[in-house]
This record gives C-alpha cells, structure tokens and sequence, in this order.
C-alpha cells in the first residue's frame, strides 16, 4: 500500500507544479484574451485556468492508476513480464518521501484553508452582535462608509449606517445589486480557492493572476447591476463611493468583497466602453471541453513513461547513495 500511495503522491505532486509552472509562464501571453472576454465569463475561465493544475494532475494521475483506463490510453511496451502496470516506486524510501511531500503540501493547504473559515467566522458572529437585519442586507451600527459582502457558502451583505446615509436611494439600490452578484456567484469562495492555488505557486506572476481575476470578478458584478440600472449609472455610483471612501476611508476585512475598493477607474472605464465585450457561444464552450478532454487522454501516456524513467532515474541514484 506505502508504494501505492507513495507512487500516486509523487507524480501527482510533480505533476501539479510542472503544469503549474507552465500554465504560469503561459499568462502572459493569455491575459488580453482573458480581459477581452466578457467579465461573467471571463472571470469563470481565468479561474478554471488557474486552478487547472490541480485538477488536471489529480484526474490524469488518477487514470494513471487505473489499470483498464490506463491499459487503453499508454502505448503498448514491453516489461515486467509484459502485463498492464502502473508506474511504482519500488524504493520505500522514495514512496515515503513523495507521500510525506504531497501529504505536508495538501496539510498546509488545508490549514490555510481553515484559518481563513474561521476568521471569517468569528468576523460573522461579531458583525452579528453589531448589525440588524434588513432583508436584502445587514445594517451595521458604524459612522464609517463600509459596504462589502462577508461569507463563503451563504454570504450576508453589510453596510453601515454611514454610507447608507451619505447614499441616494438609486446609489445604494445599484450598491445592492452589485454585492447580490457576488452573493449568487459566491465569489469569496471562488476568490479562496485561487488564493490557495497562489499558496502553493506564489511570486509576481500568481499575484497578477489573482488580481486579474479579482478585477474580472468586480467587473462582472458591475456589469450584472448595468443589466437593471444601467452602464452610465454603475460608473456614476462607483464614482461617488469612491470619492466617499477617499475622504472618510474606512478599513474592509480582508475576506471580504467590498464595492469600490479595488480598481475602479478600469471598472468605469469598463462600463463606458462602446465596444462590447466577447463572449461565447455555447458550440465554442463545448469545442473547449472537448479540447480539454482530448488533451488530458493524450497526456496519460507521456506521463506515464515518464514517471517510469523518473523512478528508474530516481531508484537508481537512491541506490548509488546507498
């Protein structure tokens, strides 16, 4: 079972920071399609892009330890008495480090993960002491402008009796759709999840992606609030908040999805533009499934020979060592 599970964490883990590092590499060349796409669907493919390492590496290393998809898939060749196998680590020293490195990799993840549940937790239980409930949001007793959407699964929208009163009732009913958007779309679930796959592969490229898909997000939402109160009259709001905030800022928690603190005059800009963005039709959405699929069969056999010659390669200089 150790080699087993040993073989199954190595590749998975090797081949989830290879395609990591490639996918990452490959944005720069990407990220104008990305932001000339309509932001709704925009936001939903640069997030399917970045988390899709891991899920590729989890599925195509899964298939790999499936014998009857695996005997399909890989090119016929000849050892271990010619029967269908899949690539072993037969070294229990190596099968122990690549479990303990994949199971270190997924804990850190997950306790990541699990800090910031219950931060935001605690956040909601105190928020709940200081708000009243007013249907489409929660009122908190605060002098300061706050507007921002709190929460992973079910989020609650607050905003303080500060903004509320510096706010027309036009501006807070645009104010409101927008953060619905985010509720419906749960966006603080989808931004942790690609703020846990930036955990794993960070630097100046990651933090671009995430910013790109934070700024995709917001202007998805915008663009949701256009559709009822119009393009000119979201900019126009966006404009006044964020002057309001200017002059009293206030400070947002960090998880949550607040309206006008992130990259407003790209937003504005968005909203006035004549030129519509692209989007696609639902023959092109499938075409990329297909390519997608298509892709990750191919991938099965060149990962499984190398992984093979990456043991043999690894079990050798093991050997040398000993």
């Amino acid at each position: 079972m150790i080699y087993t599970l040993g073989s199954f964490s190595a590749i998975f883990l090797g081949f989830w920071l290879v395609l990591g590092i490639v996918f990452l590499a490959l944005y720069p060349l990407l990220r104008s399609a990305f932001l000339a796409l309509h932001p709704r669907l925009g936001s939903a493919l640069l997030l399917a892009y970045w988390t899709g390492p891991f899920l590729l590496s989890l599925i195509s290393t899964g298939f790999l330890f499936m014998p009857r998809v695996e005997s399909v898939l890989v090119d016929a060749h000849c050892h271990e008495a010619c029967s269908s196998h899949v690539p072993l680590i037969h070294s229990l020293g190596l099968a122990s480090i690549g479990l303990a490195a994949c199971t270190a990799v997924l804990l850190y993840l997950a306790l990541r993960c699990a800090r910031m549940l219950r931060q935001s937790w605690q956040l909601r239980t105190q928020f709940g002491f200081l708000a009243q409930n007013e249907g489409a949001y929660h009122l908190l007793r605060a002098a300061s402008p706050l507007v921002f959407t709190l929460g992973w699964w079910r989020p609650r929208i607050y905003v303080s009796e500060g903004l509320a009163d510096a706010c027309s009732q036009n501006d807070l009913a645009i104010i409101l759709r927008h953060e619905q958007a985010h509720q419906e779309r749960r966006d603080n679930l989808r931004l942790l999840t690609a703020r846990l796959c930036s955990a794993v592969l960070g630097g100046r490229l990651a933090g671009l992606v995430l910013s790109d898909l934070q700024l995709l997000t917001e202007q998805a939402c915008d663009f949701r609030a256009a559709e009822t109160h119009g393009h000119v009259a979201v900019a126009e709001t966006l404009l006044k908040i964020k002057r309001l905030l200017t002059l009293a800022p206030a400070e947002v928690p960090a998880m949550a999805m607040a309206f006008a603190e992130r990259d407003v005059e790209l937003r504005i800009r968005a909203l006035l533009r004549t030129q519509p963005r692209i989007s696609l039709h639902s023959w092109q959405i499938a075409v990329l499934l297909a390519a997608l699929l298509l892709s990750m069969s191919l991938l099965i056999s060149p990962l499984h020979h190398g992984s093979e010659w990456l043991i043999t390669a690894l079990s050798g200089f093991h050997m040398h060592l000993n």
